[in-house]
């Protein structure tokens, strides 16, 4: 989208920011959110006294999720992510 507004007017404008932001906010997602996930495992993981961890450390967690789980583990729950971002 070039930086002088007055070649888009109205709806053509308004339809350029619309599409621009779903955009971004979906390449956001995609880089962040298995990240997010990993974070949401680490913290969610805590153990009773005298028990084991189930994860160790931050890369623990993300190398056995990939291993286990492949590569799409690591975006579970991504749809409905992106849905609520965007405003489905």
């Amino acid at each position: 989208m070039p930086y002088d507004v007055s070649k888009y007017i109205g709806f053509d404008y308004f339809w350029r920011m619309a599409c621009a932001s779903k955009i971004i906010i979906g390449l956001n997602l995609a880089l962040c959110y298995p990240l997010d996930l990993i974070h949401t495992r680490t913290s969610g993981d805590m153990s009773k006294k005298g028990t084991a961890r189930l994860y160790q450390t931050t890369f623990d967690c993300f190398n056995r999720t990939n291993l286990e789980e492949t590569r799409t583990g690591l975006y579970k729950g991504y749809e409905i992510a992106f849905g609520a971002a965007i405003g489905k």
